[in-house]
């Protein structure tokens, strides 16, 4: 797995996540209790993996969906 990128802001993980989904992309959310629990603290940010095959167009569609600003791409 590889790291597809960081983020703290709830809504961008659930908006990208849905775009996954619909591409039948895997995928993982790791810290995301963490993230909850820190209350929005910028320090403590969900990581969000997919296979190593599939990230190059995770990446894509997250481009295409104009959400690259909103979360911390690991490209």
């Amino acid at each position: 797995m590889k790291d597809l990128f960081f983020s703290d802001n709830p809504v961008a993980i659930s908006r990208i996540s849905a775009i996954l989904e619909a591409e039948n992309i895997e995928y993982v959310v790791l810290g995301g209790h963490a993230s909850l629990l820190g209350g929005g603290i910028p320090v403590i940010q969900s990581r969000v993996m997919v296979e190593s095959d599939q990230h190059e167009t995770a990446i894509a569609l997250i481009r295409a969906e104009n959400l690259e600003n909103d979360v911390e791409l690991k490209a």
